[in-house]
């Protein structure tokens, strides 16, 4: 199938957002995120499947918990920042990209092959991604994957970190919010 132009556009705009975090350059990150940027983090074992994965791209099932909700451009960077200096290498391997025809979402699955840098332990997750794309910036990221395993890290979150923890913890707790943001297909 031949890619649209939009397609293309937008998959270049992920693909430079995950080449910036993995060379640790935080200044093209910035320049690939909308001042409004949200990233979202999924808990779900779902992603170390093939079958699993691929339902997450399909939005043919994206329930997971939400355990982490970052808000804004400088949240996102906070946060990213901390990831930066907190693994070495940050890299992923056996990437699959994919966009849709219209641009508007990118899909990225990948593997983890990190090392903790504090410790020299190694860190291998499963992930997939949900790029939302507006206007040549990433308006949102869906991030699905084992939220244990980083966990089972215990690295010390940073100050974004815990905020966008203890947003998610509030919304699951809350009876006057929804319980976590809604993750729709499009």
């Amino acid at each position: 199938m031949k890619q649209t132009p939009e397609a293309g556009s937008a998959l270049r705009i992920a693909q430079h957002f995950i080449t910036a975090v993995e060379a640790k350059d935080l200044d093209a990150v910035a320049e690939a995120l909308a001042p409004d940027a949200q990233q979202l983090f999924m808990h779900t074992k779902r992603t170390r499947y093939g079958d699993g994965a691929a339902t997450i791209v399909t939005g043919e099932n994206r329930r997971a918990v939400c355990v982490a909700h970052l808000k804004g451009r400088h949240e996102v960077l906070a946060y990213t920042e901390g990831l930066m200096g907190k693994f070495n290498p940050l890299r992923w391997s056996d990437t699959e990209w994919s966009a849709s025809p219209d641009g508007s979402q990118v899909f990225f699955r990948g593997k983890g092959n990190m090392v903790v840098a504090r410790t020299g332990k190694p860190y291998r997750n499963h992930y997939v991604t949900i790029f939302d794309i507006n206007d040549g910036r990433i308006v949102r990221m869906a991030e699905y994957a084992d939220a244990f395993a980083y966990a089972g890290l215990r690295i010390r979150p940073n100050d974004a970190e815990l905020r966008s923890f203890l947003r998610a913890a509030g919304r699951l707790l809350s009876f006057t919010r929804p319980p976590r943001p809604r993750v729709r297909p499009r």
